[in-house]
């Protein structure tokens, strides 16, 4: 008779854990730097994002013979969707969330299960990492800005740190919401689809093309109620100093409780999804 050998799981110290995980940081971090180019093509798609909007909003200040519309001055409006789009592209994880789906539906996600690492958290170090570059360029750009233009942004040093909170806070939302579009692919195999779709609907419902404080009330109203505000809005309008101060620490609260939902909810999903997992690709 054979014994099967005990299989005897190691309890990381917190330290480990943290080392763990940094070193993927690590290791996309020194994969990164080899595709420098990346950070051109980002800095160029956000470029000409920002010439666009300023040749469409400087035609319609034109036409209308207006110098301000919904509180926007021309030049406040620029910097506001400059901003938009950075804090835009420093959340997006579509990348990553492409990478996850295929992994469940050809079957890569094996090697997660028998390792003593976080299905979730690995792929958000990933995440991070991959942007790390672009974090590290656009500090320089912003904090650039901050110094030679103060008075477009930052009105002061608390708003300068109350923008890295609520960024932070986007970034994890904002890799909270892919992850529970990804572990619908437990069930439907292919949602690359989702992810398209709501990539494009939070272009504009995240206000990086117009301002949220430009759409129709009942939009507005309504989009309260949901996360969006907090993916790009909260973060660019405490830099801009657009949201008075009273109202920070309720946008940091409610950033912080729809993270803790949508975390909650993606993992309900994916403790439910690896139940079917069937382990192949296909």
């Amino acid at each position: 008779m054979i014994e099967t050998p005990m299989i005897i799981k190691a309890r990381l110290s917190p330290r480990e854990i943290l080392d763990k995980y940094t070193y993927v940081i690590r290791m996309t971090w020194i994969q990164t730097l080899e595709y420098k180019a990346n950070i051109v093509v980002g800095m160029f798609a956000i470029l000409s994002g920002v010439i666009i909007e300023y040749l469409l909003w400087k035609r319609i200040f034109i036409t209308r013979g207006i110098s301000e519309i919904g509180g926007f001055t021309f030049q406040a409006l620029i910097i506001y969707i400059f901003f938009c789009l950075v804090v835009g592209q420093l959340k997006s994880s579509w990348v990553t969330s492409i990478e996850m789906i295929d992994g469940i539906r050809e079957g890569e996600l094996n090697k997660y299960l028998i390792r003593p690492i976080s299905y979730f958290v690995y792929h958000l170090m990933l995440f991070i990492g991959h942007n790390s570059l672009y974090y590290l360029v656009y500090f320089f750009l912003i904090t650039g800005m901050a110094v030679f233009f103060p008075e477009w942004v930052f009105p002061g040093w608390t708003h300068g740190v109350m923008f890295l909170i609520t960024l932070a806070i986007s970034v994890y939302l904002s890799y909270a919401m892919y992850f529970l579009m990804v572990c619908f692919a437990f069930w439907f195999g292919e949602v690359r689809a989702l992810v398209i779709a709501y990539n494009l609907a939070n272009l504009v419902l995240t206000g990086q093309m117009v301002p949220m404080q430009l759409f129709p009330e009942g939009l507005r109203n309504f989009l309260h109620f949901t996360p969006l505000p907090y993916l790009v809005d909260v973060p660019v309008s405490i830099a801009t100093g657009r949201m008075p101060v009273e109202m920070w620490v309720s946008a940091i609260v409610m950033g912080m409780f729809w993270s803790v939902i949508i975390t909650l909810a993606g993992m309900i999903l994916y403790s439910r999804g690896i139940k079917r997992y069937e382990g192949f690709g296909g």
